[in-house]
């Protein structure tokens, strides 16, 4: 399963102010690792280096996100991995995914890294958070994806939370469900705040796993692809939403 994410391309849509809540981040050291029937997602360790360039050398993985082409040596890996290290920890909610086996094959001490996922952007084009995951082609077709984001959303929504104003896409708050948005005294909305995924339409396995995950399509747009051997292509992407469950 590839990551659904292809940020940094040249989408920029106006933007509208809203009141939500925002997640307080914590550190790599005080993250509780989460545990799913077959995954343990854990914070990013710099010996995770060499796991993660043996993912970062499959074309079939590196093709769905944003450089398009595999890691020309370690220290590119090195480099993706110090993004989710101390002190740029607490940017992200970005985690790595250990395959434990099915049910009791296999514990937390002899499991195989087989991918990286999570918030990777806290904040980007959109407004909102985006979640984004990257699994090794061998594990593809497992519902790893869909177990990933079904734990990795319970964490998130479980996360403290903060009340703050941020501008957000408008398209992602349009048809908000009935009693929870309403217009503040200022004419900022107030909605529920939400976890976004963004993606190519090409990616279909993708689109599926975020639909059994409980996100559901909101957008789509065609761009300039900017990925290493897409040069002149276009790109129509799609981005999907979660919205925050009622407390």
């Amino acid at each position: 399963m590839a990551s659904p994410s292809l940020p940094e391309l040249g989408h920029a849509p106006s933007k509208i102010k809203v009141k939500t809540t925002w997640p307080e981040v914590p550190p790599n050291v005080e993250r509780t690792p989460i545990r799913t029937e077959r995954l343990l997602i854990r914070p990013f360790d710099a010996a995770d280096v060499e796991a993660l360039f043996e993912m970062r050398q499959q074309p079939e993985v590196m093709r769905w996100t944003s450089f398009g082409a595999v890691d020309k040596d370690i220290d590119q890996s090195r480099t993706f991995v110090e993004r989710f290290l101390p002190p740029n920890d607490t940017k992200t909610y970005n985690f790595v995914v250990v395959y434990l086996g099915d049910a009791g094959e296999s514990n937390d001490a002899n499991g195989v890294v087989i991918g990286a996922a999570g918030a990777h952007k806290t904040s980007y084009h959109l407004g909102w958070p985006e979640v984004g995951y990257m699994f090794r082609k061998e594990y593809w077709n497992k519902g790893l994806g869909t177990e990933f984001l079904r734990g990795f959303s319970k964490a998130w929504w479980a996360l403290p939370r903060n009340e703050v104003e941020i501008e957000v896409d408008p398209a992602s708050v349009e048809g908000r469900e009935e009693g929870r948005s309403e217009k503040n005294d200022g004419d900022v909305i107030e909605v529920p705040e939400i976890l976004t995924a963004m993606i190519e339409a090409k990616n279909v396995g993708s689109m599926r796993v975020l639909e059994k995950a409980g996100f559901r399509e909101y957008k789509r747009w065609t761009e300039p692809d900017s990925r290493v051997g897409f040069e002149g292509l276009d790109a129509e992407l799609v981005a999907f939403l979660l919205t925050a469950p009622e407390s």
